[in-house]
């Protein structure tokens, strides 16, 4: 004979498979007749909101005239110390800070480029910079009007100053945008903004951060989420 638990065991399971029984049928009878169970398709994304590049504080630079220089001084030494090579991409200004990066966009095309100051020049006017030649080429530039924009040493040491999550990148159209770090994937470093240039392909972004020292160097990651590469940044 059952003991008493036992039978009350069988009570219970008896009772739990008759609730589920009618609640199955329930939503058996809401699913419209013909309807279909769809597959999760694995091209969407699921999960939390994508990290979004943000605008960066940049120096304000006087816009002009460009011009740029190449074969006569290709492999002297520059002002800053370093050798010329006219294929980085690199410029001269009169005043700005040597590493400062600046963003020089082609006011006829909307062309733009990043190049990094390592020289002094031009003594020409009306012209406020001249670029490298791979730079210039790049833009279009022969002695054409620029707009100019740019991230001093200074302005990056304060953006770095109470900030340790996010970096601040340079996206496939040549522009400073701050990403979250996190968000980036297979980092390798160089020791020039020319040399990471280089090497960058359209699913890598250059990122600009400080050493140990306190000097800019620099990064190329890929972003876990592609949508970074082409964020643009309202200046």
């Amino acid at each position: 004979m059952l003991s008493a638990s036992t039978i009350r065991t069988l009570v219970f399971i008896a009772v739990f498979f008759g609730v589920m029984s009618v609640s199955f049928l329930v939503e058996a009878r809401d699913v419209p007749e013909g309807a279909v169970a769809t597959k999760p398709n694995p091209n969407v994304f699921v999960g939390p909101p994508a990290p979004t590049a943000t605008e960066v504080d940049l120096v304000e630079i006087p816009n002009g005239v460009a011009s740029w220089y190449g074969g006569y001084f290709h492999g002297r030494t520059t002002a800053s110390g370093r050798r010329y090579d006219m294929n980085e991409l690199t410029a001269a200004h009169k005043d700005l800070p040597f590493g400062t990066l600046v963003r020089a966009e082609n006011v006829e095309t909307g062309d733009a480029i990043i190049v990094e100051i390592t020289d002094r020049g031009p003594y020409v006017k009306p012209r406020v910079i001249d670029l490298s030649r791979a730079a210039a080429r790049r833009i279009g530039v022969a002695v054409t009007p620029v707009e100019l924009e740019g991230l001093t040493p200074s302005a990056l040491r304060e953006f770095y100053l109470d900030n340790d999550s996010t970096v601040i990148g340079i996206n496939a159209e040549f522009e400073f945008v701050e990403v979250p770090f996190a968000s980036m994937k297979n980092i390798r470093s160089f020791k020039t903004y020319s040399t990471a240039m280089k090497t960058r392909t359209r699913n890598n972004m250059v990122l600009v951060v400080l050493n140990k020292k306190g000097k800019p160097t620099y990064l190329l990651g890929t972003p876990a989420v592609e949508t970074l590469l082409s964020n643009r940044a309202s200046l």
